[in-house]
């Protein structure tokens, strides 16, 4: 399968939600990834759907999920296809794990690293799932008062479907990794609030109470990230979205989300995305319209 540009073509226009959900019969998706999960749901006719390690002839009632990260493209079989496409950040969902779990920070971190390159059909009680997804489309569709905690609650309910069968396998962290979170957990939500800032090294060490020596061993074992790694990290997500979700220009964003320098910005940016920041906002429009198009 012949590999694209790597640049998110989706854009979730959704405010009060990271989320969208809608019918797509295009005749084809080409190879792609974001950052968002994906749920396909085929209505009517014949669809492949293709990612780096499996391949899928989807038929009408079949229902295929890809997660975050995972290249993936479509195509119809048919001569027409009809899916009901459903995409979202698993931030969407992130407020009610966060609640049930002892440790909040510990279950954020579990949960967002959690389903990167993932990809399966679902095949137990798909008459559940249809149901959730109908009623997932309806709240989207009348955005009743409350419909963003109507649909957070069926995505939850989705959720528990998947793990309870075993298509999304929760990852154990281990005990030493999950003491060392605790240590430095104060720095970790710290630097996530305000990345726009100049944070040092000195700083973020100071909010966990601890040595910098001690700091660095602990962060580093905590997030598999230096405290620069990690900040740059942020930042850069924050970018890439800004990117892709306005039109302020490249040195603006560079500078709201925290990097002094746009040499800097331009330089770390490609490496992390593979392109500079105009090429990934410029290729990723161009894409867009094309699939506008198709």
């Amino acid at each position: 399968m012949k590999k694209e540009l790597l640049l998110e073509d989706f854009y979730i226009p959704e405010q009060a939600l990271p989320f969208s959900i809608g019918t797509y019969d295009r005749r084809a998706c080409p190879l792609h990834w974001h950052h968002y999960w994906e749920v396909l749901y085929q209505l009517d006719g014949e669809t492949l759907v293709e990612t780096d390690s499996a391949s899928y002839h989807s038929m009408p009632g079949d229902v295929i999920v890809i997660g975050a990260e995972e290249n993936h493209a479509t195509s119809k079989i048919t001569k027409t296809h009809r899916l009901l496409v459903m995409q979202f950040e698993l931030s969407a969902i992130m407020p009610y794990v966060e609640r049930i779990s002892e440790d909040q920070y510990l279950a954020h971190m579990m949960f967002s690293n959690m389903g990167e390159k993932i990809h399966f059909r679902v095949m137990e009680n798909l008459d559940v799932i249809h149901a959730l997804l109908w009623n997932i489309n309806k709240e989207y569709e009348s955005k009743k008062k409350g419909y963003e905690i109507q649909i957070q609650a069926y995505l939850l309910q989705m959720f528990a479907h998947f793990v309870r069968h075993g298509y999304i396998i929760l990852p154990e962290m281990p005990e030493e990794r999950r003491q060392a979170l605790k240590k430095v957990e104060s720095s970790v939500m710290y630097i996530e609030q305000n990345y726009s800032t100049n944070i040092t090294l000195e700083e973020a060490a100071g909010v966990s109470s601890i040595s910098i020596y001690n700091f660095c061993r602990t962060f580093k074992k905590a997030t598999g990230r230096t405290f620069v790694e990690f900040l740059n990290h942020i930042r850069l997500r924050e970018a890439a979205k800004q990117l892709l979700t306005t039109d302020k220009a490249v040195s603006d964003i560079a500078l709201d989300t925290g990097f002094s320098s746009i040499s800097y910005f331009n330089k770390i940016f490609k490496k992390n995305y593979g392109y500079p920041p105009y090429l990934y906002r410029k290729e990723n429009t161009m894409t867009r319209k094309a699939l506008e198009k198709s």
